[in-house]
Order: structure tokens, then sequence, then C-alpha cells
């Protein structure tokens, strides 16, 4: 009798428990944080480079060292797809990630036929870049992206601010290919 009234007691106490922890969990205000930083006001060459070498280091699919077509060819169509999802993209410099908005299609999606044009712009940057031996090191690529870094830097003052920041985040999309 004794023990059976224990096991009442003690399972209504762990039930009032669990319903006043679930009360204090659902009555707590927890504000999400963003998934990314915020806006990007201006980036220098060192964080464009510093930029480039996380890219890479995420493209590096088998970890080698060295990018091959295929690789650069994933990197330039997922850029693509993200950059149209999310309508910005993501700039890690070193000091966290942060955005810069670019313009997109409404449905945010691409299709196909897109695809298609940005992989096959993306081979002939990757043969442009790589040269004979069909291989991107790790300094070639980020080269590879001073040099677009550079060419849009149009007052050559080693900062991208306002509409220099804007077309380097577009031709980073890759989303510009496909008017080209």
């Amino acid at each position: 009798m004794v023990l059976g009234f224990f096991q009442k007691f003690a399972f209504s106490g762990f039930a009032a428990s669990i319903a006043a922890g679930a009360s204090l969990v659902s009555g707590a205000s927890v504000a999400p944080q963003p998934a990314y930083g915020l806006a990007a006001a201006k980036l220098e060459a060192a964080a464009a480079a510093n930029n480039a070498a996380h890219i890479f280091d995420r493209a590096d699919l088998d970890n080698n060292g060295i990018l091959d077509r295929d690789e650069y060819e994933i990197l330039a169509v997922v850029t693509a797809e993200l950059a149209q999802l999310n309508g910005f993209i993501a700039i890690d410099a070193g000091r966290g990630l942060e955005t810069v908005a670019i313009a997109r299609a409404v449905d945010g999606s691409l299709d196909e036929a897109s695809k298609a044009r940005i992989e096959d712009r993306a081979g002939r940057e990757f043969r442009l870049f790589a040269g004979d031996d069909e291989r991107l090191a790790s300094d070639e690529f980020v080269t590879a992206q001073l040099e677009l870094f550079l060419a849009t830097d149009a007052d050559r003052n080693g900062v991208l601010a306002g509409a220099e920041l804007k077309s380097y985040a577009n031709s980073q999309s890759k989303l510009a290919t496909l008017n080209s």
C-alpha cells in the first residue's frame, strides 16, 4: 500500500515538474539569431584574399589541395544556386560572415539551362586560370579572385564599396554569366 502511494506521488510530482518546465520554456522569449552577419559596407583586398582561401577550402571536395575542373564547376553552380535562393553573397573575410545583396529572379531557382550555362562558363574560366596542368592550386585560385577584385575596383583605392562591392558580389554569384 505504501509502495503504491509512493509511486503515485512520485509520478504526479514528476509530471508536475515537467509541466512547469515546459511552461517556462514556452514562456521564454528567445530572439532568433540571423544565420549570416550584417551587410558588408566595404571589402579590402586582403579580406577578399582571405575569403577566396575559405572558398577554396570548401570547394576542394577531396581535400587534396587542388581544384579540378569538376570541383570548380560544382563551386560555380552551387554558388549561383545559393545566391539565387538567398538574394545575397556571403563573404567570409575573417571577421565573421557578411552579406552583399545581389539582383535575382523572383522565383529563387535556377533552371537546368541556366545551370548548364554557368557550368560551361566555369569550365572556360577554369581552363584560363588553371593553365596547362588543368589543376588549380590555392594560390592560383586566390590570385584569380584578386584579379576579379582589381577588375571591380574602379577607383583603384584597394577597397570595394557601394557599386564596386555590388559588382563584385554579382560576379561572385555567377548569375551575371547568364546574361553573357
